[in-house]
């Protein structure tokens, strides 16, 4: 089974000149890339960050976290991104709870710098300039095994204190393969990551991406006229948010339309959505499919898809969430743990 570092090492070999990250008027190509995740890499040694060490990241979607969440992992240690709408006694008691050693942000920090060693200010340069200084330290795939923890990824919280969920080089991995599987993406297209990178909806897809040599557009922080702008500009193929986002952009194309003809699937999870979102969005967005996705953090996070749920509409499965996708496996078991018939409720248990 492979780590971080595969999906990596793909992208460098097959696409090395192919666009990897447009943000703003920066664009790196995948030899870019991953020579600055190496750089990276470098900042953990010189920083004396162990292997299995938490580094935390809060901050807006970037090329700075996108390359903090392959790079941390890929080298060996635990990446912790936080909840950039938490208030302060919230992500004080993350960081205290993972145990993170770093805290990389794009804010100042406040109190929250004396939870930490070490604060790496992005928006200050501070992260750049360590860059520019580093040398490089290549991935070793014999140090960092798919049963390694790669990250602690908080929860919302809604019974308690968030927990820390603990995934794994594997399971990030097999979630990159079952979203190819059930949500491919293919030479050519062009993803926009709108959804919070801190958040599994954000992140879902980036080693997908990476493996795929698919371009990936970042919006900093959610705007629905800033997405249709960057759909237009970018040649934007397919896209992923929560039914919010996908909302406002169906009301933001019909009120002032730009050229989406390159947008070819809008795929959506996190919360259930109205089916009259659904049906305005086949007139914003013509020839769009729609895909709902569901999962959870626990779960790395894709368990099932529905794909054309535009074709669905009227039907009795417009509300479904879909099927399990392949390399996974889902049963509905009751009170006795014993799976309930067909149409019965019970507790979702996947594999």
């Amino acid at each position: 089974m492979h780590t971080f570092i595969h999906p990596i090492r793909r992208a460098e070999r097959t696409a090395p000149d192919r666009i990897a990250l447009v943000c703003g008027e920066t664009r790196l190509n995948f030899g870019e890339f991953c020579e600055r995740l190496r750089r990276v890499h470098t900042i953990m040694d010189d920083l004396g960050i162990e292997r299995g060490e938490r580094v935390a990241i809060l901050a807006f979607n970037s090329i700075a976290f996108i390359e903090l969440y392959c790079a941390v992992s890929a080298a060996g240690r635990v990446q912790v991104p936080l909840n950039f709408r938490w208030a302060e006694p919230e992500l004080a008691y993350a960081l205290k709870d993972s145990g993170a050693r770093v805290l990389f942000t794009d804010r100042d920090p406040g109190e929250l710098a004396d939870l930490v060693e070490r604060v790496i200010r992005i928006d200050l340069g501070e992260y750049e300039a360590l860059l520019a200084g580093a040398t490089g330290t290549p991935f070793d795939e014999q140090s960092v095994n798919e049963n390694d923890l790669a990250g602690l990824f908080y929860t919302g919280g809604t019974t308690g204190a968030s927990k820390g969920v603990m995934l794994t080089h594997r399971n990030l991995i097999a979630n990159a393969i079952h979203m190819q599987m059930a949500n491919p993406h293919i030479e050519g297209d062009v993803d926009l990551v709108m959804a919070p990178l801190f958040h599994a909806a954000g992140s879902v897809s980036v080693l997908q991406d990476i493996y795929a040599g698919v371009t990936q557009v970042i919006v900093p922080t959610f705007d629905p006229g800033v997405v249709l702008d960057l759909i237009e500009r970018e040649r934007v193929t397919v896209t992923l948010g929560v039914p919010t986002m996908v909302a406002a952009t169906v009301e933001e194309q019909l009120v002032r339309p730009r050229d989406v003809s390159s947008f070819r699937s809008y795929a959506h999870g996190g919360s259930p959505i109205a089916m009259e979102v659904v049906r305005r969005g086949t007139v914003a967005f013509p020839g769009v499919e729609f895909v709902h996705l569901y999962g959870a953090t626990e779960t790395a996070p894709l368990v099932t898809g529905l794909r054309h749920e535009e074709q669905l509409l009227d039907t009795p499965r417009e509300k479904s969430a879909g099927q399990a996708v392949i390399g996974v496996e889902v049963v509905i078991r009751g009170v006795d743990g014993e799976p309930v018939a067909d149409g019965e409720a019970g507790e979702v248990t996947i594999r």
